[in-house]
């Protein structure tokens, strides 16, 4: 991961006297020192302990086997903090949460807060700080619940996903009719646990505690913890109250993993009716037991691997859930309803879905079944936000099948004709995704180059000039295939701060989010509140500033759709673009379907004094894309010029993003008593005095010029596509860059 946080110290910590023991908390943080030193202290004080860097995976762990607290970091990959954080309160509202960060703002605390955080903790944090904290919120967790687990509320109506499967409602009916155990088989994800707690919302004793236990995860000690206690010593023919805030109900998964002793022990408890008997060394302590296993368990029985006892205690109670696959046209109500849950749940904006995208989704098998359905929407409804549906592109590849477009299939005479209908449409949209170059279409059908142009001449498939298209130039559009992180402080702004780049579908462009609010501002032209030493841009009561050097960054890897997760300013990490090279480079690319056309300058453009020798910018047509900066300053700066040709993102990464940003020691004075450079420190900018470099050694002779392009390349993203001609600036800054690009747009842009 690129440009992780270094300012945490973490200090070491005294033992805690009062800690509730055997608490399990996830740690979902993805800086490794910070993970690593936790774990071990957490460890020490006697809690279970999982960890996660990603936010996504972090809801798969919370919903395969929930803690009972998550030290929740703001920025991650996939999914960030306040997300997760809102996700987690919506379906588990009885899991404490922890938010730390070195990036975070009263805002980001406050909105925390709001959407049910019980502390924000800033980092650098020391270990006694956090170590209290979760002992705070853990016993004020049981002294408030009068129990380890608060009683969930659970519908009596089984999820649509099950309405068309007659023998499972059949078998929730009868078996809500008692307490026996009850064993569910079937494959990963098909919704075991939806079942088990819809027969336990049935049950008499709906009101108890659900509690889950994944075997694969815990503890042989704490599952023991969890399943048995020693009987109460009474009176003789007295029986021992059992009160019903103690009684629960628990759902055990992976039951195959539990441990032979633990097997055995449970299969005497079941078979004896779980009565906390005399003759029982030990009692059950639940009240009911739901289990379940993906795997075949009387073949494992007959293999040794799991006790047959056990098995025989669940031979009038064991239901088998059929996989998805089996159910494929119940899936587009399934995605609606789904959909149309978080709507009302997380009072959110969620795209509709397409016909072509279900017509996707019931075409693929589901390995994964119902867990994976609901996987792939929720990532849908995160890269969809600013969408208003979502199409069958926007899907994963793995799942995503091409839309054959025949319209002259029914005039077919015979198979034969409709095949090669079918194939003449497949050849073309894979001739679309790859801007109709040969070789790349054959590599991705993996065919020979003569073979496919055989195809193209029998089926008298027209291919258009690949290089030009209406007069611009014209490439596929990009974004990331991942979400990834950065962590830093703003330069004028001096707050810790930080940005997640996220991937977007085809037309998204690019898109400004504020982290808190979950606003968002379009990277263009007509969001530029300001250009005072860096580039704002606002769009109702939301802003972002310091945007050009990630914007560079997009411009030269001609990244044309992301979502970038912020606070109020970019991170200026080393003062250069070098980071945002190593991010966008470690999120990787993925050409999309949609294309994009360059803006070909037609004609010379200005703007600025020229004649009086003041600041100016200039842009004249050309073949190819390249920029030059004269510098007039004082020294050391002097007279400096330089020129940059682009020859794709090597060149800039090499030439222009270490490039770093540069100020005069009476001009930081100055700038600070605005407001401004409160994040100016030795290693984030060059300063300059005394006609010298004071605090560090030049990356080339000519970083200051090289710097003034970087800016260029940045504010010249804002037209939205990458553009082809020649710049020469003079000592131009941002507010003549914004200028001249008013004016392309007056001119040029609006008349085509």
């Amino acid at each position: 991961m690129a440009g992780h946080c270094h300012t945490h110290d973490l200090k070491p910590a005294s033992r805690m006297v009062t800690l509730l023991p055997k608490a399990r908390i996830l740690i979902v943080d993805d800086e490794k020192n910070i993970v690593s030193s936790l774990t071990g202290i957490l460890a020490d004080e006697g809690y279970e302990v999982a960890k996660t860097g990603d936010g996504i995976e972090a809801l798969e762990i919370i919903q395969t086997d929930p803690p009972d607290l998550v030290l929740l970091d703001i920025w991650l990959p996939g999914m960030d903090g306040i997300e997760v954080l809102k996700t987690i309160k919506t379906y588990h509202p009885e899991i404490e949460v922890l938010i730390m960060s070195g990036h975070g703002t009263i805002d980001t605390a406050v909105k925390a807060t709001k959407l049910g955080a019980q502390d924000f903790i800033e980092k650098p944090f020391s270990l006694d700080r956090i170590t209290q904290s979760i002992a705070d919120v853990l016993s004020n967790k049981r002294s408030t619940s009068g129990a380890e687990d608060k009683p969930a509320s659970f519908s009596k109506e089984l999820p649509l996903c099950f309405e068309s499967m007659v023998e499972v409602k059949k078998a929730v009916k009868e078996f809500s009719l008692n307490m026996k155990p009850v064993l569910l088989r079937g494959e990963n994800g098909t919704g075991k646990e939806f079942i088990a707690q819809a027969i336990h919302g049935q049950s008499s004793k709906s009101d108890r505690s659900f509690v889950k236990i994944n075997c694969s995860f815990r503890q042989a000690r704490a599952i023991h913890s969890q399943l048995f206690r020693r009987p109460r010593k009474t009176a003789k023919n007295t029986k021992a109250p059992s009160q019903a805030g103690e009684e629960k109900v628990i759902y055990v998964s992976n039951i195959e993993s539990l441990s032979k002793g633990l097997q055995e022990k449970l299969a005497e408890a079941l078979l004896s009716n779980g009565l906390q008997s005399a003759d029982s060394k030990l009692g059950l302590m639940p009240i009911r037991i739901f289990a379940s296993s993906s795997n075949d368990l009387t073949a494992l029985a007959a293999k040794g691997q799991f006790h047959p006892a056990l098995l025989d205690a669940f031979k009038d109670a064991t239901l088998f859930v059929p996989p998805l696959r089996n159910y494929a046209v119940n899936i587009p109500a399934m995605a609606k309803d789904y959909l149309d849950e978080i709507r009302q749940t997380q009072n959110t904006s969620v795209p509709e879905i397409g016909e072509d995208a279900l017509a996707a989704l019931c075409r693929y098998t589901w390995p994964g079944n119902v867990k994976e359905l609901r996987s792939v929407l929720n990532k849908l409804i995160l890269t969809g936000a600013n969408q208003k549906e979502i199409t069958a592109q926007d899907l994963p590849s793995e799942i995503w099948q091409p839309k054959i477009e025949i319209n002259d299939v029914d005039q077919a005479g015979s198979l034969q004709e409709a095949e090669l209908i079918w194939e003449k449409h497949f050849i073309i949209h894979h001739l679309k995704r790859n801007n109709w170059h040969i070789e790349k279409t054959c590599a991705s059908l993996s065919t020979e180059k003569k073979q496919l142009q055989e195809k193209i001449a029998l089926h008298s498939i027209e291919i258009p000039d690949p290089e030009k298209s209406n007069n611009g130039y014209r490439h596929p559009q990009r974004t990331l295939k991942r979400s990834v992180v950065l962590c830093g402080s703003g330069l004028h702004s001096g707050i810790k701060t930080g940005l997640i780049l996220q991937p977007m579908p085809p037309d998204s462009g690019i898109i400004f989010g504020d982290i808190s609010t979950g606003k968002t501002i379009p990277a263009r032209l007509a969001n530029v509140q300001s250009t005072d030493y860096a580039t704002r841009l606002k769009k109702d009561n939301n802003s972002v500033g310091t945007i050009e050097h990630i914007m560079a960054a997009l411009h030269m890897y001609r990244i044309t759709n992301l979502l970038i997760k912020i606070g109020d300013e970019a991170p200026v990490m080393d003062g250069s673009a070098k980071d945002f090279c190593a991010l966008i480079e470690d999120g990787e690319f993925e050409d999309q379907d949609g294309f994009y056309e360059e803006i070909v300058i037609d004609k010379n453009y200005t703007f600025g004094n020229k004649e009086q020798g003041g600041p100016y910018i200039s842009i004249e047509p050309s073949d190819s894309f390249s920029v030059s900066y004269h510098m007039d300053y004082p020294e050391p700066i002097g007279i400096q010029d330089y020129t940059f040709e682009f020859k794709g993102s090597e060149s800039f990464k090499n030439e222009i993003a270490p490039a770093r940003t540069f100020g005069f020691m009476e001009e930081m004075a100055q700038l600070t008593k605005m407001g401004y450079a409160s994040g100016g420190k030795l290693d984030n900018f060059i300063l300059l005095g005394d006609k010298k470099v004071l605090n560090t050694k030049l990356r080339f002779k000519d970083e200051f010029p090289r710097h003034k392009i970087l800016d260029i390349l940045g504010d010249f993203y804002l037209l939205g596509k990458p553009i082809r001609g020649r710049i020469k600036a003079h000592k131009s800054g941002h507010t003549q860059n914004i200028g001249l690009l008013q004016n392309i747009q007056d001119n040029l842009l609006q008349k085509n």
